[in-house]
């Protein structure tokens, strides 16, 4: 079986260069490729894990299966933006009447970790030992797994092993990001012998990269379960380099590192059930958005200049509402929550929109200043059974902490980053929110708004996407292409997009956007800046009503969903 995938995703591999499908060139142009399925489907930002990911169910692994091996596999291949050196958050929706779950495997701070740590050089939350929290992602892959799956846990590692010691072709995405790095990839211990074609040159797209010590320490968690990783060998040798960086996470912290669940959120949407994640995830946020956007007739009217100035609106008064997050072991954050998810809410903040103009930041009522920070990488997964995941993980920024090990061969995150540090007030009056400050143990929040819709008790779209504070946006205006607009899903997803947060206060236009459009958004008083056209990405898979899956994975980033 395992000889059956490497050949599946080196030809993957070669399509990748559009000299093999035509389907992948459709991708890399700019337009999104629309799968059908009929018994699963897998939506990754990488063609080769969706495959990965697709195989696992047509072997009777079911949506978690899949999901473990697809992320398993992204990590491998686009390690800029995830992997087992971070975190992130899984939804699961189990099959029946069994209550849906949100993982969160979120890497937390140390345990020497101090609130005005960064205070002095908020660089050092971004480069370096001291910006790596403890990872998450292997404890939440098998969190889940235990619960939910159905395949050996050593079996979901295969693909994702034999590509890290075989080797792959070195794809576009991740060149030009090694690109933007390039004299600290030539020069950093693991990265150097990685990415480098061993005579101080960069590796180039199609090239052949392998990562031997990552295919090692993959083998090791596969025959022994999370323990490899938060004790022993592997935690010593993270540990030491974490340390060797100037940083101060312990053994210890590794030890005492634990997934936790957390009850997802819910509400309707048109008579549909959300179901989205509860903080430290921004769901709430994008709940809020859309019970605003229910009250008006956007399926009725279509995407008029008025309806979109509705939904940038709605976007401003969502950003106000996510600097009052946080981690919920740590911070009552679940009033707030429960106003801002209700119905009478949203009438309130209806109330406050004018059809005719845009108004200046405090008409928004924000307590403290917007976070941007950086989920960078979703996948979501619908099986024949019913079962669907919607998954987010992340190292933060490129590459994280820019910080490889290099006797394990694992990228180590930055997330540190995403806490708020006690400084200076912006050019608004706001400070940073105390909600996210920095604790030892604690989460920082995220724009991550992994979700799932039911229609009739049955999964109707499972979606999510990565892009910092843009992942709510976009996620945002894809619910609405699809179930007000009535768009196709791979028209949904390639839609020219909009964003707003609110600081600063100027609304981001994607320079595809219908230019009329854009004119007339204009008139209502929003200040118009560029977006850039690959700024979000979103993975999605749409069931229509004959039983039939639309899968799609952004075309942004080069993805190809899978399917069968």
């Amino acid at each position: 079986m395992a000889r059956f995938c490497l050949r599946l995703v080196l030809l993957l591999a070669v399509s990748l260069t559009c000299a093999g499908f035509a389907i992948a060139c459709i991708g890399a142009a700019g337009v999104s490729t629309l799968v059908t399925a009929r018994r699963g489907a897998v939506a990754t930002d990488e063609p080769r894990c969706s495959a990965i990911g697709v195989d696992v169910l047509r072997e009777g692994g079911n949506a978690v299966d899949a999901a473990v091996a697809s992320t398993l596999c992204v990590g491998v291949l686009q390690a800029h933006s995830s992997g087992i050196g971070g975190g992130g958050f899984m939804l699961v929706r189990p099959p029946g009447r069994a209550r849906p779950v949100l993982i969160d495997f979120r890497e937390t701070a140390g345990s020497a970790a101090t609130e005005d740590m960064f205070i002095d050089d908020i660089k050092l939350a971004q480069i370096g030992g001291l910006a790596v929290g403890v990872p998450g992602e292997i404890a939440g892959l098998h969190s889940a797994h235990q619960r939910f799956g159905k395949l050996p846990w050593h079996r979901l590692f295969e693909p994702s092993i034999e590509l890290a010691r075989g080797g792959f072709a070195l794809s576009n995405l991740v060149h030009g990001q090694l690109l933007t790095m390039e004299q600290h990839i030539l020069r950093s211990p693991g990265f150097n012998t990685t990415y480098s074609d061993g005579h101080g040159h960069l590796l180039k797209p199609g090239d052949i990269v392998r990562r031997p010590e990552l295919a090692d320490t993959l083998e090791d968690i596969a025959r022994n379960g999370p323990k490899a990783f938060y004790q022993g060998r592997i935690a010593a040798s993270l540990v030491k380099t974490v340390q060797s960086n100037g940083g101060i996470l312990t053994v210890q912290d590794f030890g005492n590192y634990a997934a936790v669940d957390r009850k997802p959120l819910e509400s309707y949407y048109h008579g549909r059930k959300v179901i989205s994640g509860s903080p430290p995830t921004s769901g709430s946020v994008l709940l809020s958005m859309l019970n605003v956007i229910e009250g008006y007739t956007m399926a009725m009217d279509g995407p008029t200049a008025v309806n979109y100035h509705r939904i940038v609106e709605a976007m401003k008064h969502g950003a106000a509402q996510r600097t009052l997050l946080g981690d919920p072991s740590y911070v009552d954050v679940f009033g707030n929550v429960s106003r801002h998810i209700s119905k009478e809410f949203a009438s309130q903040i209806r109330a406050n929109i004018s059809d005719s103009r845009t108004f200046n930041v405090s008409h928004y009522a924000p307590e403290y200043d917007i976070l941007n920070n950086h989920g960078t990488t979703h996948l979501s997964v619908l099986d024949k059974d019913d079962m669907a995941v919607a998954l987010t993980s992340t190292v933060n920024l490129e590459f994280g902490a820019r910080i490889m090990d290099p006797a394990t061969g694992i990228i180590l995150n930055d997330e540190m980053d995403d806490f708020s540090t006690t400084n200076k007030t912006n050019g608004f009056g706001l400070r940073p929110s105390p909600h996210n400050k920095i604790v030892p143990g604690k989460r920082p929040i995220s724009s991550t708004s992994a979700t799932i819709v039911e229609h009739n008790g049955r999964v109707e779209l499972v979606v999510g996407g990565s892009g910092g504070s843009r992942i709510l946006t976009a996620v945002l205006q894809v619910i609405v292409n699809v179930l007000d607009f009535g768009m196709r899903l791979d028209y949904a997803i390639d839609r020219p997009r909009l964003h707003h947060q609110l600081l600063p206060h100027q609304l981001s236009v994607d320079p595809l956007f219908p230019a009329s459009l854009t004119h007339a958004l204009a008139s209502f008083g929003h200040v118009i800046a560029p977006l850039k056209h690959g700024s979000s990405v979103v993975q999605a898979v749409h069931k229509l009503t004959d039983g039939t899956m639309h899968a799609v994975s952004d075309a942004r980033k080069h993805g190809i969903a899978a399917g069968y």
